[in-house]
């Protein structure tokens, strides 16, 4: 890769995760886009976007005259005429496969898709010329393998999508800070004319205004528009030339609510003193700061060095802080005293049942910074596979270990713990352990003390630990008579291993009685013979001397083996919760993982790969409490709250490790001391008030694109989730109403605007405390989810603070904010 394309890996880094985020030596590009606006604009009237247009211009024009490059699939390679469309969409075939641009999860070059490339088949010879693109189609990820003829032509491709997502992120930018005129520039000068001359002259008509708010999904009703477009036309003549245009500009992107708060800290004035600014830090965003400091930060923000600090430099200021706590954890505990974030099989990307496996599971979760993944290990005709048993098709266990290697400390630094659900025969459980030895090498670590404490994390960073399972020498690994219509007896059944392999097995016996061997393809008949595994493998030595951590069948919390610093239960919720109506069970739960290791993991009749919420299992002090990452409902919200997964700092996502309340990590001789040991450490209630006041640039849904725009009213629904009951629900102390839910709160409508709604809800109520409360914000519109983000509560910085907001998905909407006020005594 040229120095000019790092150069420009390097300014658009973070292309799919908030902006451009972080691009690494080794040609991965991560990027996050889920923010939807026009490309049309950029590409019609590059060059009049910046200092760098000239590459991009002459890269996007050779675009849209197209490029050979050879297309690489499973069964067929073939060259293809790629285009760049200027509705912003790389198309081939002819125009018959489209890529939209906002569509791109992610690009990978050179050594990071080299997995792919091996895959393929493809020589090492044009790892050089190999790029990946990762997107999305119907919410479901799909990949573009291509091949560039040579290094200038793979530039060309490289900075016309890296360039035009920088450039239209630069350009939302300037929608939301409010000295920047560059979104009205660019669009007068390429709706209307580029000459000085012209801008004088009367022009743009209501029409050309709506086209351009509805191509950067602008989102406000006609009325709403049409109100600050006869206040920007001065001359009342239905047109607007350029002044009135950056005015009409200016009035859309007015914020009442933050001119209210200037207001009461200047009394009107127009700018802002040391002395007000330094009390307004210290008392109400509870910041730790001096007058100097308050000087500096005065200093950064001010758009002229000798002018005062004026509105517009205080909305810049509020813009830029951060919402969250920045974690500051003490990592050099023993790894029990810890919640990590964990996985279940990871390696599907949908349901549990009849979905492709895919590396892809595993990149997506290392990049989102899970410390525990899920590795199921079965037999195959080529070697020991990944898979769900036979309910799933199968990928090689030596690409899954490949991209775990690339990927282990991608975002933190933290220990990497891998559970193994061994499911294959001696000869193949030899070869896994010769891939983890080979391809892991000194990551792997295997020496703790049975009888000593756990490592701590610090101890453990940049190290692999294997969780394999002990289980008792059994006889026959395989059952001969299965193949000649016997049944499988399912006694002494591993407590990881789903029941819904049960009513897929007799389907799959079913359709081996209905199908000859002859009319089955090779991929039904490999399924089929991973039926003949028993459940009660034998775990080789080879796999167990590797590991560092030892899964045994939960019997009881009496026997020897639950006294070993290296064992660790893995139970369902389901029986999790069986044990907790016995509130001795519940009790000697919380007691074991005060100093020992437990995983909790979902049941199989979730196999739609929905998630429990895991705030009780981590409330017994669970460490390891694996969720289905790739299904964005609450319980992984609140997973990805918990460990600040969603906030990201200078492109890196925290550890993936947060230290236990200390009332769940100290020793506890007796059972029944645990609830008043628990109990010492709440005495106090916390008292939270709350303020929504705004949102910022909020998405159009497609459900809505058909609906007049004069219904658009959105609202925001706060709800808020903790292991125990609330001392005092919330209470509305103004603008807001009580949905049917007691734990949640409501704004009042803003009607027709979507751009800037504002809301000014405040609501009041009394927790015991934040350990485990989590507030969920949800921005609708009529029954249509529009936006949402969830958080810890107590990870909420003081003050005035713009949270994320994020799709159903899981994406970042990079531009779209909440604004709110935390108070929390």
């Amino acid at each position: 890769m040229s120095r000019n394309l790092r150069s420009m890996f390097r300014r658009t880094s973070g292309f799919v995760t908030s902006t451009l985020k972080d691009t690494h030596s080794d040609g991965h590009s991560s990027l996050s886009i889920a923010y939807p606006c026009a490309f049309q604009d950029i590409i019609e009237n590059i060059e009049n976007t910046g200092s760098s247009s000239e590459v991009l211009s002459a890269s996007c024009d050779k675009m849209k005259r197209g490029l050979w490059m050879r297309r690489i699939g499973r069964k067929k390679q073939v060259e293809y005429l790629f285009k760049l469309e200027s509705s912003g969409a790389i198309v081939w075939k002819d125009g018959g496969k489209r890529l939209p641009l906002d569509s791109i999860k992610d690009i990978r070059t050179g050594e990071m898709a080299s997995n792919y490339r091996e895959q393929y088949g493809v020589s090492i010879k044009v790892s050089h010329l190999w790029v990946t693109v990762i997107y999305y189609v119907s919410n479901k990820l799909k990949a573009l393998h291509v091949v560039a003829n040579n290094q200038e032509e793979l530039d060309v491709f490289m900075n016309c999508i890296c360039g035009l997502v920088k450039l239209r992120m630069e350009l939302m930018e300037s929608i939301s800070v409010p000295d920047n005129e560059k979104f009205a520039n660019i669009h007068w000068h390429s709706t209307v004319s580029r000459r000085k001359e012209d801008e004088t002259k009367d022009t743009l008509t209501f029409d050309d205004v709506r086209k351009l708010c509805d191509r950067f999904h602008i989102y406000c009703s006609t009325n709403h528009l049409k109100k600050f477009f006869r206040m920007a036309d001065v001359n009342n003549n239905g047109l607007l030339n350029f002044q009135e245009f950056q005015t009409f500009v200016t009035l859309l992107k007015t914020r009442p609510e933050l001119k209210q708060l200037w207001n009461s800290i200047t009394l009107g004035r127009s700018a802002m003193s040391l002395q007000e600014f330094h009390q307004f830090l210290t008392q109400e965003q509870g910041e730790q700061a001096s007058e100097q400091d308050a000087q500096a930060i005065i200093g950064r923000f001010k758009k002229t060095k000798d002018g005062g600090f004026t509105y517009d430099d205080f909305i810049k200021y509020l813009g830029a802080q951060p919402h969250a706590v920045e974690m500051q954890e003490d990592y050099d505990r023993p790894l029990n005293q810890y919640f990590v974030a964990s996985s279940h099989n990871t390696y599907l990307l949908g349901k549990q049942v009849g979905e492709t496996p895919s590396v892809e599971g595993y990149m997506q979760a290392l990049q989102q910074g899970c410390r525990c993944i899920e590795i199921d290990i079965w037999d195959d005709d080529i070697g020991p596979v990944v898979c769900h048993g036979f309910l799933t098709p199968a990928i090689p266990l030596i690409n899954v270990i490949e991209i775990i290697r690339k990927y282990a400390f991608i975002t933190s630094p933290y220990p990497l713990i891998i559970s193994l659900e061994t499911n294959c025969n001696r000869e193949n459980q030899a070869i896994a352990a010769s891939i983890f030895m080979n391809s892991l090498g000194s990551m792997l670590y295997q020496n703790i003390n049975e009888d000593g404490p756990l490592p701590s994390p610090n101890e453990l960073r940049h190290k692999i630990l294997l969780k394999a399972k002990k289980t008792k020498r059994v006889s026959d690994v395989f059952n001969p008579d299965l193949q000649n219509g016997g049944t499988m007896s399912w006694e002494g059944a591993s407590s990881s291993y789903s029941s819904s392999y049960e009513s897929e097995l007799e389907n799959m016996i079913k359709l081996k009685e209905t199908k000859s061997a002859s009319s089955a393809n090779p991929t039904t008949i490999r399924r089929i013979r991973r039926v003949n595994i028993r459940k009660g493998v034998e775990v080789s030595e080879k796999l167990l001397t590797i590991s560092a951590i030892y899964g045994l069948k939960f019997r009881n919390f009496s026997l020897p083996g639950s006294k070993t610093t290296t064992h660790c239960f893995s139970l369902n919720e389901r029986k999790i919760d069986n044990l907790c109506n016995d509130r001795i069970q519940e009790l000697s739960i919380d007691k074991h993982n005060r100093r020992h290791l437990m995983r909790v993991y979902p049941h199989a009749f979730r196999y739609k790969s929905s998630n429990f919420n895991p705030i009780k299992f981590w409330r017994l002090g669970a460490q390891f409490v694996a969720l289905n990452w790739q299904t964005n409902d609450l319980g992984q919200q609140i997973n990805l709250a918990m460990f600040q997964l969603s906030n990201q700092k200078n492109g890196m996502l925290h550890s993936g490790y947060v230290l236990k309340p200390l009332s769940l990590r100290e020793p506890v001789p007796k059972l029944q001391d645990i609830p008043a040991h628990y109990d010492s450490f709440y005495q106090t209630p916390v008292q939270v008030h709350l303020k929504v006041l705004s949102a910022q640039l909020l998405p159009k849904p497609a459900e809505t694109k058909n609906t007049k725009d004069e219904l658009f009213a959105p609202f925001v629904e706060i709800e808020f989730f903790s292991d125990e009951e609330l001392l005092q629900p919330p209470t509305v102390f103004k603008g807001g109403t009580k949905p049917s839910s007691p734990n949640a709160i409501s704004t009042e409508v803003c009607k027709e605007n979507g751009f800037n709604p504002v809301w000014g809800t405040e609501i009041h109520l009394k927790l015991r405390h934040t350990d485990f409360t989590f507030v969920k914000f949800t921005v609708k519109t009529g029954e249509f989810a529009l936006a949402l983000s969830c958080l810890k509560l107590d990870q909420l910085k003081r003050g005035y603070r713009h949270i994320p907001l994020y799709s159903q998905e899981g994406e970042l909407y990079i531009f779209s904010t909440l604004f709110i006020s935390t108070h929390i005594s």
